[in-house]
């Protein structure tokens, strides 16, 4: 073996030393150019996308590829030679790429629709590809291809300051305009972020008496250029692409104009200004720089009184009284947008000697983005004050100042009943005129004989009619139980007849709409304070809880009612289930309600109606009033086995009576009723009730496949059953709702209802009385 390894080394030896003494000759060839061909591409001459992908090959005939180089000619017209003169070749590696080609040409180069932002632009180019070899030998001839590549001009809006028809924003000297940009990508169907954006703030001459419109109109024939600043990024960091902050600025009248530009490179055409007739928001903005009369929007929130607004610094104190020992917290939230400022930061503090001294505000000037909230204080006595403060970038101030008067809640009374009706009644009316109601002595003597039991009730002291006069919460606080009986089936639409309960219990909105202002005496959900302090309350009546959250007869309503989303059953649309606005009201918070529907409605309300959530077997009750009821609230099933049956007294539905099942028929409310989400019916109502709800009562109809049937028309509600105040003889109990009038019941019945509630639940000191003649 050994042997042939050096035989083998000995001839390659041999083999190099003859070629050593002879040499070696051959013929020198010269390097060939690679050939190069464009494989996929849009069509010669063809107009279409500006970002376009390319595909090419190539091949060297004695070699190897080992690039490509492109080049891209904006042409003039059609293609000449002369596009490429000074035209520099880029490397790309691969056989394809996407490239961007610019189309900045108008292609009505003319146009003058200045109400018409968005525009065709294009651009002739053509695309030159060659190969390169290794030895860095270039293609002879470079495959190309000419075409036109096409875009859509994007477009800007203006959207702060805000303006108001063809008025001049009113901005302070340091103002921030912001905007919001467009590029349409093929058609008006599909849209993306512009590359840059370009401003100019136009000083109006005095010497042509500050004509916005002479300004425009220069403007737009392009004599004001020298006013632009660069192009912007629009995707600048922190958004800085999206609005700018003035300098200081002199006063007098200016136009605020804004443009955009696209990759393509092609820019918004025209400067629009705002359409005062159609309401939309152009890219020129008419402004009027000086001092403001106002400053930035304070609104002030808290779950008890809703919103107090103002937009100065001496805006009258507010005036609260609040229970002793139920926190308090507000909400702030600041605005500066509709004069084109930014809130630069908000304090507060409460019981402040000395507003002028920083050193007594529980903060300093704090920046904040939107919102803040006011840590909640408990005061036990007394009267104090919260002070809340906003300023914005050009020193403006708003404040709102808070006086609570603090309530002690004694709870030495055990019962109050509260006579809320304000229909229609006459002296001929009550049972013995065909029973459509009693008369006020009628109804009166039936909450008189029912608590006549309840240690310490006394008529003349603890029966309140709202009709004669206004109940403060001090009288309130006096009290352990609270029955509130609301009438609120107003026919007559007279606003100066409604219950006194909708002013006292209103929706409390977490987004407040425009417009409202502070008000020196602050109105509060007395009842909601009520039952945060420790008391219990018992709402019933005719629509009692229809009357807190809308006024049907006179503002319309759809049902369901859904209490997280709506307020008023006047918003449109569906409900938008990532911004609950309904989630302060008192029949979503304190009574644990998601929906409310109606076992009878009339003819007009059936026709005004709209739910949200319509299934086949849900439908509007009721008719003509000579047509059948299909639905009536004939007797109240118990749902709780401490509470009896419930039927209507004859009186109200006996043979011939106004309310008899055939005829008309007591109408119900109807609480969380199941047939909105059993099978996922409505999207919008919870699968499940909150535990805080717990009926008491089911609808017993005289047609037992309508859906109301056995659906709850009374619920305790355990929202506040844990509060305890700290007064002798103060429980821990359950409020409770009936949705029908307990005077429509038999008496007997429903005293046996009510003595439950007031003796087992509420816990109220009996006595034995002697009731009224006739009584149970």
């Amino acid at each position: 073996m050994k042997r042939i390894i050096i035989f083998t080394v000995l001839a390659v030896a041999a083999v190099f030393a003859a070629c050593s003494n002879k040499g070696i000759e051959g013929t020198h060839k010269t390097n060939q150019s690679p050939t190069v061909w464009l494989s996929a591409g849009p069509p010669e001459g063809s107009t279409g996308k500006y970002r376009i992908q390319m595909f090419w090959g190539g091949w060297d005939p004695d070699g190897e590829i080992a690039g490509y180089e492109y080049l891209v000619s904006n042409n003039v017209g059609s293609f000449d030679p002369a596009d490429t003169v000074g035209v520099p070749w880029l490397p790309v590696a691969g056989n394809d790429s996407t490239f961007t080609f610019s189309a900045d040409e108008p292609v009505d180069s003319l146009h003058t629709d200045n109400t018409k932002q968005v525009d065709v632009f294009t651009r002739s180019h053509t695309f030159f590809i060659r190969a390169v070899d290794r030895e860095g030998l270039r293609s002879k001839t470079p495959a190309y291809r000419s075409f036109t590549s096409r875009t859509l001009s994007p477009e800007v809006h203006i959207e702060r300051p805000q303006v108001f028809a063809l008025n001049p924003a009113a901005v302070p000297q340091i103002s921030t305009y912001r905007w919001k940009a467009l590029d349409w990508v093929d058609d008006m169907l599909l849209s993306q972020d512009p590359d840059s954006v370009q401003y100019a703030l136009i000083p109006v001459p005095v010497a042509d008496g500050y004509d916005f419109e002479a300004t425009i109109r220069a403007l737009q024939r392009g004599e004001k250029e020298q006013y632009f600043r660069p192009w912007v990024w629009y995707k600048a960091p922190e958004d800085s692409g999206k609005f700018w902050t003035t300098p200081v600025v002199n006063p007098g009248r200016y136009v605020f104009a804004i443009r955009a530009k696209d990759e393509a490179g092609a820019v918004t055409p025209v400067f629009n200004p705002d359409d005062a007739n159609s309401g939309t928001h152009g890219n020129v903005r008419r402004v009027s720089v000086g001092p403001l009369t106002s400053g930035p929007t304070l609104t002030v929130q808290n779950d008890y009184i809703g919103i107090i607004r103002t937009t100065s610094c001496s805006t009258p104190t507010s005036i609260l009284d609040s229970p002793a020992g139920v926190p308090l917290s507000f909400k702030i939230q600041a605005s500066a947008d509709s004069y084109g400022g930014t809130i630069a930061g908000y304090r507060y503090g409460w019981d402040i000697p000395d507003l002028n001294d920083p050193e007594q505000w529980e903060i300093d000037i704090t920046p904040f983005l939107t919102t803040a909230n006011v840590p909640p204080r408990t005061f036990f006595f007394g009267t104090h004050t919260l002070t809340m403060e906003v300023v914005d970038n050009s020193g403006y101030c708003s404040r709102v100042e808070v006086k609570v008067n603090i309530v002690q809640f004694t709870l030495e009374r055990n019962l109050l009943v509260v006579d809320d009706d304000v229909s229609d009644e006459v002296a001929t009316a009550g049972w013995s005129n065909g029973g459509v109601g009693p008369t006020d002595l009628e109804h009166d003597q039936f909450w008189a004989d029912a608590a006549a039991e309840v240690g310490g009730f006394d008529t003349v002291i603890d029966m309140v009619d709202t009709k004669q006069r206004f109940i403060p919460l001090a009288t309130l606080a006096q009290y352990k139980s609270i029955i509130w009986d609301v009438y609120g089936h107003n026919t007559n639409a007279n606003a100066s007849k409604q219950p006194l309960l909708y002013d006292y219990i209103s929706h409390r909105l977490k987004n407040p709409p425009p417009g409202q202002v502070a008000s020196t005496k602050l109105q509060p959900n007395v009842l909601a304070l009520t039952m945060a302090a420790g008391g219990h309350i018992m709402l019933c009546g005719t629509q009692p809880v229809q009357e807190v959250c809308s006024r049907v007869y006179t503002k319309g309503a759809r049902f369901p009612i859904i209490f997280l989303y709506e307020l008023e059953g006047k918003q449109d649309g569906s409900p938008n289930i990532e911004e609950p606005v309904g989630d302060l009201s008192f029949a979503y918070r304190e009574l644990c309600l998601e929906t409310l529907d109606f076992a009878l409605q009339t003819t007009s309300l059936r026709r005004a109606s709209k739910q949200y959530c319509r299934i086949d077997a849900i439908r509007p009750h009721g008719g003509a009033a000579t047509a059948p009821r299909e639905d009536t609230m004939r007797e109240a099933f118990s749902l709780d086995p401490n509470f009896p049956t419930l039927t209507l007294r004859p009186e109200a539905a006996g043979p011939g009576q106004w309310w008899e099942p055939d005829h008309f028929g007591l109408d119900a409310e109807v609480y969380n009723p199941a047939y909105f989400r059993q099978g996922g019916a409505c999207q919008y109502v919870p699968r499940n009730t909150r535990s805080c709800f717990q009926p008491v009562y089911g609808l017993e109809c005289i047609d037992t496949l309508e859906p109301t049937y056995h659906q709850a028309i009374a619920f305790w509600t355990t929202a506040f059953a844990d509060r305890v105040a700290e007064v002798p003889g103060a429980v821990g109990a359950r409020s409770i709702v009936f949705g029908f009038s307990p005077v429509f019941i038999k008496p007997v019945e429903m005293q046996k209802a009510l003595d439950y509630v007031f003796f087992k639940e509420w816990k109220l000191p009996q006595r034995t009385t002697m009731r009224a003649a006739g009584s149970p």
